[in-house]
């Protein structure tokens, strides 16, 4: 636990100071990296014998996604890379059947586009909810996550000393509908505190909206928690990596983040809460 505290302390500072000060396109380059090392600890998991070109691809549009997003805000961005991505693996699946032996399955192909492609694109949203936004770009950029940080915060702790209940004991053990519930009220505590931070700064907020943000983007961060354990349980393995200290990998840092900023970044758009 000490160590966790310690690496999370540190590393949301750092955040912070990169949404508040550094321009879109520098955000959507670690953006690019986060996809890019979670799609690589994700192959590694399903697949650890997995042609390294079939990693590199998957990487490489990860990468690009943000990043070429930011300067050509278009729906043809997505739909490009991946289309390329789905060629590029289509290719590798023709090219194999000259070799008897090494012949691309189907299920490598699927695994490639999901860690390339969907996992990618559903963390665009941490990149895209700031460009549709533009004249409150860093405020709207840290809901999303502000949202997955407090829920998975708050779930910690209360769970670590309060819970009782397991939800899914065979799938995640140390999961509780006590600290479930902490990590909801939590989050929808941090939103009202951000909301009124950002009335101190003259903004127009709307309180209401702010709640329904922190309730559902609790909801979504917990989904995706448990959407990526199954999938760690189903390989076999307890962490997709360890790269982060007292946390795991990349992927286990932001797995909820893969729900939760779609969420967030809808309802944004729906009900609009900053003016």
């Amino acid at each position: 636990m000490k160590t966790r505290t310690i690496v999370g302390v540190t590393a949301i500072p750092l955040f912070l100071l990169l949404i508040l000060f550094a321009p879109l396109w520098g955000y959507a380059i670690v953006v690019g990296l986060i996809c890019a090392g979670c799609s690589w600890e994700f192959l590694r998991c399903v697949d650890p014998n997995m042609n390294v070109r079939f990693k590199v691809y998957a990487l490489a549009v990860g990468f690009a996604l943000p990043v070429l997003y930011v300067f050509f805000p278009s729906q043809y961005i997505p739909a490009g890379l991946l289309y390329l991505l789905a060629i590029l693996m289509i290719f590798e699946l023709l090219t194999s059947f000259k070799d008897d032996v090494a012949r691309v399955k189907v299920e490598t192909i699927l695994q490639v586009m999901f860690a390339g492609a969907v996992m990618p694109l559903l963390l665009l949203s941490l990149v895209r909810i700031g460009v549709e936004h533009a004249e409150h770009s860093a405020v709207y950029v840290l809901l999303p996550l502000l949202a997955a940080a407090a829920c998975d915060t708050g779930a910690y702790f209360v769970g670590s000393f309060h819970g009782k209940t397991k939800i899914f004991p065979h799938l995640s053990p140390n999961k509780t509908w006590e600290g479930c519930l902490g990590g909801l009220f939590i989050d929808i505590g941090m939103m009202l505190l951000y909301a009124l931070v950002l009335s101190l700064f003259k903004l127009e907020v709307n309180y209401l909206y702010f709640a329904v943000y922190g309730a559902v983007g609790a909801v979504a961060c917990e989904f995706g928690d448990l959407a990526f354990s199954a999938i760690k349980r189903q390989y076999g393995v307890k962490d997709y990596g360890a790269l982060i200290p007292g946390h795991g990998g990349m992927l286990d840092r932001f797995d909820s983040m893969h729900f939760t900023a779609p969420m967030i970044e809808l309802l944004a758009l729906l009900l609009p809460a900053i003016k």
